[in-house]
């Protein structure tokens, strides 16, 4: 994996460099240039940043820019304060790097505390918050430029410098996990350079802790902030290559829900596919689409992460996808079919295995589109499996493709309410579907947006919305009659 291979060598060489002797290597000028160029050009990409933001109205994109501000103004002043080149010794050399990650915090607060009241207004009022904060932190950098010696922070081996150092790297190393978690969902390639940039961004953490300047830490610690910098711009113009809306271009490093990551990362082929789908039967598609959406919430409910979620996402968007090769005449039946047509459309899970078989990215998701109408009592198709036998992914799919169905319109019936439809899951429950998938399933089901990330897959042109019926009623007297029709439409 791209991350092992350049985050163990980044940990070891930041351990051997820390606990390595006291020898240095005393290049003012080199310091003073490598620090004030990268720093410039951070400064340059946080001011378009906070443009675009102001452009597209995305407050979270205007405090990102905000946040990369403060940590690019207080380093330039670092490199502007260097001894031996503009200013001899002073405190500022130190002070400005112990006030980085500090400064930044504060100013990225309506980030990190979006659910509180004051990060609701810090979004509503994101510009005034910028303005603010940008003021307080040129401000502050003045004073620290103007009168190099007129704040004093604690040393670098003091307790408080050390503790701080230590939360800030957690906190950046945390951030960077999340982007890797995304980059294994979606498969975005500036997800995995932002996880790779932060990881070298979080070891500069450490820096106020070094004692000796210029020693190799010092020098070490330096290198991996150019190059998580320089990293994090790289990734920007990745995304600019990839995507065509500045919402795209930024989504890598603002997206908290993996459905967005899920969604960015998919492939032209799985388009491909969706628009096929639509081209034949707009149910069909639309069904499989809400499907997608609910398997991938009710999967990270249930502890999926990584390639195993990211299988789950591709098997529901894709589970219905053997039904390409039905013939129009069954699919878009008006009325319920015959044993001989429903033999037919038993055929569209081994079908839509071979279709993700034949294409070496969806080739993990195959068995589990093969398997998404087993049932946990051994009475499904095509392979009879039964309980575990069945893939979780498909057992997943199985509960979130009949609620679907059940409580949505067909041309010959009405759609179920909800809570009907939670009352059949139920009952059946242990027989057709895994238990602790349907509890899953009936606890993330209040949680469902009104439009899901994924209705623009496969298409252009406007999302139509289908909306399940909400009326209440009895328990149909022949539940296995609803059941059996229900497992021939999907």
């Amino acid at each position: 994996m791209w991350w092992l291979a350049v985050v163990c060598p980044l940990a070891a060489v930041t351990a051997l460099t820390v606990f390595a002797g006291e020898g240095t290597w005393e290049r003012p000028e080199l310091l003073f240039s490598l620090v004030t160029i990268v720093a410039a050009i951070c400064v340059i990409s946080a001011t378009v940043v906070i443009a675009l933001a102001d452009q597209a109205e995305m407050a979270e994109v205007g405090l990102l820019g905000a946040a990369l501000m403060a940590t690019s103004v207080m380093p330039l002043v670092h490199g502007l304060v260097t001894p031996g080149v503009l200013y001899d010794d002073n405190a500022a050399f130190h002070t400005s790097v112990a006030l980085t990650m500090p400064v930044a915090a504060v100013v990225a607060t309506p980030l990190l505390f979006r659910n509180t009241a004051f990060g609701r207004w810090g979004a509503r009022h994101w510009r005034a918050w910028t303005l603010i904060t940008m003021v307080g932190v040129f401000v502050l950098a003045s004073i620290v430029v103007l009168l190099p010696d007129a704040i004093q922070l604690p040393d670098p081996h003091d307790p408080l410098t050390i503790a701080v150092a230590v939360a800030m790297m957690l906190a950046i190393g945390s951030i960077s996990l999340r982007q890797l978690r995304l980059y294994e969902l979606g498969g975005s390639v500036p997800n995995l350079i932002a996880s790779l940039s932060l990881a070298a961004l979080s070891v500069t953490a450490l820096l106020p802790t070094v004692e000796e300047p210029y020693s190799a830490a010092y020098w070490w610690l330096h290198i991996a902030g150019a190059a998580g910098v320089l990293g994090a711009c790289a990734g920007v113009g990745v995304s600019k290559r990839l995507s065509r809306s500045t919402k795209d271009i930024l989504a890598p490093v603002l997206i908290r829900d993996p459905l967005v990551a899920f969604e960015l990362g998919l492939s032209p082929t799985v388009h491909k596919f969706i628009a096929d789908l639509e081209l034949k039967d707009q149910i069909t598609r639309d069904h499989t689409v809400r499907t997608g959406e609910l398997a991938l919430r009710v999967g990270e409910r249930m502890g999926l992460k990584g390639a195993d979620l990211r299988d789950l996402g591709l098997a529901a968007m894709l589970h219905d996808v053997g039904k390409l090769h039905t013939p129009d005449e069954i699919l878009m039946k008006p009325a319920g079919l015959t044993p001989e047509e429903y033999e037919v459309i038993k055929d569209h899970t081994v079908d839509g295995e071979a279709m993700l078989a034949s294409e070496p990215a969806l080739a993990s998701a195959a068995r589990i589109v093969r398997s998404h109408h087993e049932r946990v009592d051994g009475g499904g198709y095509p392979d009879g499996l039964q309980g575990e036998q069945i893939p979780l992914q498909s057992r997943i799919i199985a509960a979130c493709d009949a609620i679907d169905a059940m409580t949505h319109d067909r041309p010959y019936r009405n759609a179920l309410s909800v809570r009907l439809g939670i009352a059949i899951l139920r009952e059946h429950a242990g027989s057709q579907w895994d238990p602790n998938v349907i509890r899953a399933v009936i606890a993330t089901l209040p949680d469902m947006p009104a439009t899901s990330h994924l209705d623009d897959v496969g298409r252009d042109f406007d999302v139509l919305v289908a909306h399940s019926g909400d009326g209440d009623g009895e328990l149909p007297s022949d539940v296995s009659e609803l059941l059996a029709a229900v497992d021939a439409e999907i």
